[in-house]
Order: C-alpha cells, then sequence, then structure tokens
C-alpha cells in the first residue's frame, strides 16, 4: 500500500514546517509527498523539502479545490493507492496514519471495494467552533452524529484536509472540480461518491489538529439579543463571494433530481448570509459586494473564478 501526503499551500511560511514534522512522526511513514503551491509570494517553498517530495507550482491561485485536484491528479499518475490530503496549518497526530490504515483493513473486502475516503477527526483548537461531517439525506444534508464511542461513523463529506482518499475510488469518480475553487467542493465531490454507490467514514482515532499557528479561516462569533443567540461569521471577501456562489450553484444545478425545498432552502440561505455584514456597512461593504456577485453568478450559472 503506498501513501502519498498531499499539501496545499497559499503564503503559509509560517505553519508548513508543523505539518511536516507532523508527517515526519507518523508510526506508519508516508511513501511520498506532493505539495500544490497556489503562487506563495512569502517564501513558502524556500526551505529543503525530504527527498520522496514532489513540488507543483501553480502560476495562480487555483484555490483549495483547484489544489486537491492536482495533487489527487499526481496520485493517481504515480501509482499511488491512497492520497492523504492536508491543509498546510493541519497537524496529524502520530498514529493517525496507522489508525485510519487500520480501520480500513478491518473493513469487509466487499466493504473496501466501496470506500471513497476516510476523513480525519479534525481538532479545533479550545474555544474555536468545531466543524462536523454531513450526510446526505431525503431532506438535503444533516450533521452527522459524531458517537466517540465508536470506532468510526459514516459520513457522505467534510473537509478536504484530513481526508484519506482510495485512489481507486477517485479513478472511478473522477477527480475533484476545480471550479468551486473553495468552500463545499468537498460537498460536490461527496455527491458525486455517494451517487455512485462509495461509502466514507470518519475514524474517530484518526486525530488531525486544524488552524494549527494561526487564527481559522472563518471564525464564528455568539451575538446574544435578548432571549435570543445568533451566529456570525467573520470571513474574507473572496470566500463569502464563493461560499454564496458554490451553495447556490450546487443546489440549483449539480444535484439531480432538483427539488423544491432544496432550491428554496438555498436561495434563502444565500439571501440571509450577507446578515453577518448588514449592520457594518462601512467596514464590510467589499463583503456585502461579494455576496451580492455570489448570489447573481450561482443563479446564473457562472462558475468563472473571481477575485
Amino acid at each position: 500500500m503506498r501513501v502519498l501526503a498531499h499539501i496545499h499551500t497559499f503564503n503559509d511560511a509560517a505553519v508548513i514546517e508543523n505539518l511536516l514534522d507532523g508527517l515526519a512522526r507518523q508510526t506508519r511513514p508516508v511513501d511520498g509527498v506532493v505539495i500544490v503551491d497556489n503562487a506563495s509570494r512569502d517564501g513558502t517553498l524556500d526551505r529543503v523539502f525530504p527527498d520522496n517530495t514532489a513540488v507543483i507550482r501553480n502560476s495562480e491561485n487555483t484555490g483549495s479545490c483547484g489544489a486537491v485536484h492536482s495533487g489527487l491528479a499526481h496520485g493517481l499518475e504515480h501509482g499511488f493507492d491512497w492520497t492523504w490530503v492536508f491543509d498546510a496549518d493541519s497537524v496529524p497526530e502520530p498514529d493517525a496514519l496507522a489508525n485510519l490504515i487500520a480501520f480500513y483493513q478491518g473493513l469487509p473486502p466487499a466493504e473496501q471495494d466501496r470506500v471513497c475516503f476516510l476523513a480525519s477527526n479534525m481538532k479545533s483548537a479550545p474555544g474555536v467552533e468545531q466543524d462536523r461531517p454531513m450526510v446526505f439525506t431525503k431532506s438535503g444534508i444533516e450533521f452527522a452524529p459524531v458517537n466517540p464511542a465508536v470506532p468510526a461513523i459514516r459520513v457522505d463529506f467534510y473537509k478536504w484536509s484530513g481526508a484519506f482518499f482510495r485512489m481507486q475510488a477517485v479513478s472511478n469518480i473522477g477527480l475533484p472540480s476545480p471550479d468551486y475553487f473553495i468552500d463545499f467542493g468537498e460537498m460536490e465531490y461527496g455527491y458525486r461518491a455517494a451517487r455512485l454507490g462509495f461509502r466514507s467514514y470518519m475514524v474517530i482515532d484518526a486525530v488531525v489538529h486544524q488552524d494549527v499557528g494561526r487564527p481559522p479561516g472563518v471564525a464564528h462569533h455568539a451575538v446574544g439579543f435578548g432571549p435570543f443567540t445568533f451566529w456570525w461569521y467573520e470571513l474574507s471577501p473572496l470566500r463569502c463571494y464563493y461560499r454564496v456562489r458554490n451553495l447556490l450553484y450546487f443546489w440549483l444545478y449539480e444535484c439531480r433530481p432538483r427539488r423544491r425545498s432544496w432550491v428554496i432552502r438555498s436561495i434563502r440561505s444565500g439571501l440571509l448570509f450577507p446578515r453577518n455584514f448588514v449592520f457594518r456597512p462601512v467596514s464590510r461593504r467589499r463583503h456585502l459586494i461579494a455576496c451580492v456577485r455570489g448570489f447573481w453568478d450561482g443563479l446564473t450559472m457562472h462558475m468563472e473564478r473571481r477575485y
């Protein structure tokens, strides 16, 4: 079994060493590393990498979805059996890879052939809201119930980072769409996998820490108004655009059969998302403009990269 570790980077000079050290400490070593760099300008690649490392230098920022597309393509081209995907600010526990492999090998052979990916158990820093894995249901999507007392839970999609992709499944499903750029590309890929009958799991004891060495790209804050509590988001205008656009695009044009309730819910979510910024129209003007552009492009099936 040959395992490739994929790292996608964009101005990650301050954090990438933590991940490289985490990979070097694995009790089951990886067999190769590929770094897909999205045109970093801060010296991310100005260092000596291990001998088994390949570097793909993009001339422009292709986002996490474009980078994962390139990394998985590299894994297929070079005959790896699995590809373990990471953001540069993620750090795996030393036994994470061994636990992923042990869970897979413990499955019945027929179930092994149905696996698309094994998600790592992503841990956020104290005080940061934990991302949760999702499953597709008849009503759309729901959070997958996480039970720490079981070895793994069924999921349909989670985060790119920490995902351990079985390359035979990737060969059958196809590569992720680079057009999503960032946010919800995992959902689109999980949807394609589920439609083909593949299954995925989150392995509880395969722990990976995220946002190590810097604040998260999306921050959540609870704001109270009398008896009501609302969650506010802080993120860049770029992520505002793609969050709104990709959400609408998926439910309107990718998901089939199209259901009225799903379409209405996605449009409502796209309309409500700017509430995070409407009370700060001056300081968050660019965020509001990005949301409006994302809403329009999502409705009109516009998938060119912006920003």
